[in-house]
């Protein structure tokens, strides 16, 4: 677009008189260190059409403002659930084998430290995938009393998970007397 120097005055002036009541649209939806990057958009798509435009051009601006808005959000929304997504790659890509195994281990002896009744309805769901109602269905009682046989299990589960992570690692006792 070529526009004579009478006509990037004119624009000038005409952004000097507009411009503070869009940024002061746009700063309430933004910080300041983005403002002048939605202002530099808005005002880029004014001189592109700046012949096209009303004679009171701000309600103009401002809905364009709003757009270049509402694209930032959405970009940066986009950009939030990528590195999400990303940072769930890192337990794929490199599995903590030793951690793994470590909790495999606490539950397993959690398991084992649980009534046999307790770990039959924690295995049904567990291992089996049987809701509520399946082991209901299994074990010959009610819905809602396998509901509460299998919260009560896993309660008891939880508990002796969290007593395990609290008490000493034995192989402490191992590098302890070895230094």
């Amino acid at each position: 677009m070529d526009i004579d120097t009478n006509g990037e005055a004119e624009f000038r002036a005409w952004y000097q008189r507009t411009s503070p009541r869009v940024y002061a649209y746009v700063r309430r939806y933004c910080s300041e260190d983005d403002c002048d990057d939605v202002i530099a958009e808005v005002y880029l798509a004014a001189w592109t059409r700046f012949d096209e435009l009303p004679a009171e051009a701000v309600p103009w601006l401002i809905g364009t403002a709003r757009n270049v808005l509402a694209n930032s959000w959405r970009a940066r929304e986009r950009r939030r659930r990528l590195v999400a997504a990303l940072t769930g790659l890192d337990s794929v890509a490199a599995p903590d084998c030793a951690g793994q195994a470590v909790e495999r281990a606490d539950l397993l002896r959690a398991i084992a430290a649980l009534r046999a009744d307790d770990q039959e309805v924690l295995l049904l769901a567990g291992w089996d995938g049987l809701d509520s109602s399946g082991i209901a269905t299994v074990l010959g009682c009610s819905v809602v009393a396998a509901r509460a046989r299998l919260s009560r299990a896993r309660r008891r589960l939880a508990d002796g998970l969290s007593d395990t992570s609290e008490a000493p690692d034995p192989r402490f006792h191992l590098i302890a007397e070895a230094n």
